[in-house]
């Protein structure tokens, strides 16, 4: 019986490919190039209204205005948000307020509580592991009443240590460090034991540096989530000079397009600049620890 030989065509797989990737950056684009406009030049371009009765022709007609290339570039735009809007780099400050205590301590935590799961002999811990699995498959919304509650009653529920605190000790860092630790072989365990190091050093000389890829990813991802963070910073802060840049930006817009375009692009360099300096040590600690 022959066998038949099938000749793989990824023409049409690249093609979809990259439709979806330049529908994906269309918006980073528009924005990239909106925050070199000049106001003026925004205007005409992007100022368009899409009515409910003509949604089709709206956009239609948006699509035709819109430009890509700033003519003439300005950096305007750039100087009104950081020179002539203080409150942007106080508002900046304050997102790093929380995103940074937030990714190293919960790392912290999250290798301590791992190793301790790991080299702990007690067969209830896999029923003890699906505990956290199912708390870190619980949306948000679910959670933000009992940790309003406890931040009540720690007398913390109108600042950002209502924030911080849950963020450090939340079940995924645990869970990514746990699953990857379960990739070392034993026999590291084993050889460390009969050296005569202790726990400490265990951990900190032996077991971190195999997981420096799965420590980049849980950075990466832990600094992205609470650097966009909105709901948690609405509810529990409640003072605007306090309040993360997230949710400043949804008042920038106000009739300034401009400074919205150049405010976003400086708001999103650092996750942009995280994910491009660590993409293989996020693609393989995601790998490593068997996320899918």
């Amino acid at each position: 019986m022959k066998n038949r030989k099938t000749t793989k065509n990824p023409t049409g797989v690249i093609i979809v490919l990259v439709f979806l990737g330049g529908l994906f950056l269309f918006p980073l684009l528009v924005t990239f190039a909106g925050s070199f406009m000049t106001e003026q030049s925004i205007g005409v371009h992007y100022s368009s209204k899409i009515s409910v009765f003509d949604l089709a022709l709206g956009i239609t007609e948006k699509f035709k205005k819109m430009l890509l290339i700033p003519n003439p570039v300005s950096l305007e735009q750039y100087a009104g948000v950081l020179v002539k809007e203080p409150a942007f780099l106080v508002l900046l400050f304050n997102s790093l307020k929380i995103t940074a205590p937030v990714t190293a301590l919960s790392l912290a935590v999250a290798l301590l509580s791992a190793y301790g799961f790991t080299i702990w002999g007690w067969k209830g811990k896999e029923k003890l592991f699906m505990v956290y699995v199912v708390v870190m498959l619980m949306p948000l919304q679910a959670v933000l009443v009992p940790n309003y509650i406890v931040a009540a009653l720690l007398g913390i529920q109108k600042s950002s240590l209502a924030i911080i605190l849950p963020g450090i000790f939340a079940p995924f860092p645990f869970f990514l460090m746990r699953q990857s630790m379960k990739a070392i072989p034993q026999a590291y365990f084993d050889a460390a034991l009969i050296d005569g190091a202790g726990n400490w050093q265990t951990l900190f000389f032996i077991i971190a540096p195999q997981l420096k890829s799965a420590i980049a990813a849980l950075c990466m991802l832990t600094f992205i989530e609470y650097w966009n963070l909105v709901e948690q910073a609405v509810i529990f802060i409640d003072d605007y000079r306090k309040e993360p840049l997230s949710v400043y930006l949804s008042r920038l817009a106000d009739g300034r397009t401009g400074l919205i375009f150049a405010a976003s692009c400086v708001y999103l360099f650092l996750p942009v600049w995280f994910l491009f300096a660590g993409q293989k040590d996020l693609e393989k600690g995601i790998e490593l620890s068997g996320v899918k």
